[in-house]
């Protein structure tokens, strides 16, 4: 170990005991129970299908581990996975009427985590009435399944604009990532990033493989505003002017950690991102595209994978997607930050991360965070965020993700079929 002297040796502490602070995800942390404040996706519906075989899938999420099944009314229920009888999972549980049974010994559990029946013990067995098991709220919308895993009275789930709208199409990709949600939040709050990872790295890539370059593109200025539901960025490129919407309305970082970014032609995606535990995240790309005139809409919402990296377990240094999860999961398990020097570039992150601790304090105080909506006027007919509509760079020629076949190949392919 190299000799730190002591007043470096206080403020690595100091970095190492707020990494804590931010990172750890769990029951009784400071930032699990802000992020237990919050409605998170716990699944896409196309996950538990109401004709799958077994109407139960195991879910990790805030480092507990659930288990997520539709009852036979069609409700939905999410309950702790360990049966407390033998430690058996229910998520291979029988489901009966609006309750799970666990395949082991049968015993029962009602949506509440009520013990209802254990039916090798007598009828009047006391400890029937004692057992119970976590239960929390789950809600169906927009193709995605909602948990809150809070204190109640719980606040409204988010009813954001282009994920309820009728006249939008959804899809949902999905990535597993083995590293800290920070890491992979903060990402959002790097808007540099795109000139060096997206367009100089890509165009190293490209030009080893003898394809065409993109343009490169420099920013100019970058603004972080708080807003009521997170942090507002807005950039300003080189060569544009400042009625760019880019620079006026700018897009943003919803708290706690859900991106919402404009592309072209309508397109809006969420960057969805779940802890499942201090060092796995479930990264949601959900897409919201404007349906076309006279098109009928889907019966679900279509899940797709977007994987990091390809079947040789290297990662894809030449899509958009997975060279964002490359720098996120190369920085290590949890990131430490006592080792990072950041620069005026990262101020951001900075913004972030020091919103993040003010909303942990909040909660300690007994109050609701930043975002946290209970005002049903606010969430009617939806919640409209600000969001740029027009962006003045792209890469034509580039994949987004591993899985362009759906939607993007796909859609472009009918679209270019002659009507029959």
């Amino acid at each position: 170990m190299p000799y730190v002297p002591p007043p470096r040796r206080a403020a690595h502490q100091r970095i190492a005991e707020r990494n804590e602070r931010l990172t750890r995800v769990g029951p009784g942390t400071p930032m699990g129970n802000y992020m237990r404040r919050f409605w998170h996706p716990v699944a896409a519906t196309a996950e538990l299908r109401r004709d799958a075989e077994l109407p139960v899938i195991p879910v990790q999420i805030l480092g507990e581990r659930l288990a997520l099944f539709r009852a036979e009314d069609g409700g939905l229920g999410l309950v702790a996975e360990r049966c407390p009888h033998r430690g058996a999972a229910l998520s291979y549980g029988m489901v009966e009427d609006d309750c799970i049974r666990c395949p082991y010994h049968a015993w029962k559990f009602d949506r509440q985590g009520r013990c209802m029946d254990q039916p090798a013990e007598p009828d009047d067995n006391p400890l029937k009435r004692e057992i119970r098991i976590s239960a929390y709220p789950v809600q169906e919308v927009g193709g995605l399944i909602w948990a809150y895993l809070g204190p109640l009275p719980a606040p409204l789930l988010p009813r954001w604009e282009f994920v309820v709208r009728e006249d939008y199409e959804q899809d949902v990709g999905i990535s597993r990532l083995p590293c800290n949600w920070l890491q992979v939040a903060e990402n959002t709050m790097d808007p540099v990033h795109i000139e060096f990872l997206h367009m100089m790295y890509t165009n190293y890539v490209r030009k080893r493989k003898g394809l065409p370059v993109i343009p490169l593109r420099k920013h100019k200025k970058l603004e972080f505003e708080l807003f009521e539901y997170g942090i507002i960025k807005k950039r300003l490129w080189e060569g544009d002017s400042e009625d760019s919407e880019e620079w006026r309305v700018g897009h943003p970082q919803i708290f706690p950690c859900t991106a919402q970014v404009s592309y072209h032609d309508g397109w809006v995606q969420f960057q969805i991102r779940v802890p499942v535990d201090d060092t796995n995240t479930r990264l949601y790309w959900y897409n919201c595209r404007p349906r076309n005139a006279g098109q009928p809409r889907r019966s679900e919402v279509p899940m797709w994978e977007n994987p990091w990296a390809g079947p040789d377990g290297k990662y894809i240094p030449d899509q958009l997607n997975a060279q964002d999860m490359m720098v996120m999961i190369s920085q290590g398990d949890i990131t430490d930050h006592s080792v990072e020097n950041l620069a005026s570039s990262d101020q951001g992150v900075v913004m972030y991360r020091r919103t993040l601790l003010e909303q942990i304090e909040r909660v300690e105080r007994g109050e609701d965070p930043l975002g946290v909506i209970r005002d049903e006027a606010k969430n009617t007919p939806w919640i409209d965020l600000p969001i740029e509509r027009e962006i003045s760079f792209g890469f034509q020629g580039v994949q987004a993700s591993a899985a362009y076949e759906f939607p993007e190949t796909e859609r472009q392919k009918h679209e270019a079929e002659p009507a029959q």
